[in-house]
């Protein structure tokens, strides 16, 4: 069974204190109050000192990534951005953190890696529309989306994402690397 994670979760696992009772308040892996009740390495003071997972460069300086106690803290105008990815740093902050954020500029390339990557497009790309409004254009019964957009293998995915895949506005194809002798 799933953790119930911060901001239904209102005590730390470790200490049972208060978890995330101020805006300030550190919410750590959506469990947990402090580092030392994550089982966590304090993090770095300075950008320079963090792993790249949890800084970013700008104007030619590592600066701090934004951090999140939740992805409900995610600013909806990002979450459901195609071009827009979202993780938990566990090696060093204990914080969510945006990926990759490409805002008013147009994704024509992303390359994807088996598993949530593909669903997460899918179930971003179609957006507000329903289910069942994607599947009546793409002539597909709305299970196998669904079945898609969940990850939940059947003999008939591929051909379902070959039918969707123009309805949400998806070019499907292959990047060949040349190989080295």
């Amino acid at each position: 069974m799933a953790e119930t994670l911060f901001p239904q979760r209102q005590r730390c696992k470790a200490c049972r204190g208060s978890l995330g009772r101020t805006v300030n308040d550190p919410v750590l892996l959506g469990l947990y109050c402090s580092a030392k009740c994550a089982g966590m390495a304090e993090p770095a003071v300075l950008p320079d000192d963090a792993p790249r997972g949890c800084r970013t460069q700008r104007e030619g300086r590592w600066a701090w990534k934004k951090r999140y106690r939740s992805v409900q803290e995610i600013p909806a105008k990002l979450r459901e951005d195609p071009s827009t990815s979202w993780y938990v740093c566990e090696e060093h902050c204990g914080h969510w953190h945006l990926g990759h954020s490409r805002m008013g500029t147009a994704e024509s390339y992303r390359g994807l890696k088996l598993g949530s990557d593909l669903r997460d497009v899918l179930v971003k790309r179609r957006g507000k529309a329903t289910r069942s409004d994607v599947a009546r254009v793409a002539g597909i019964r709305p299970i196998r989306l669904k079945e898609l957009e969940e990850g939940t293998g059947h003999e008939e995915n591929l051909v379902t994402l070959f039918k969707v895949a123009p309805v949400l506005g998806l070019e499907l194809g292959v990047a060949i690397k040349q190989r080295t002798r």
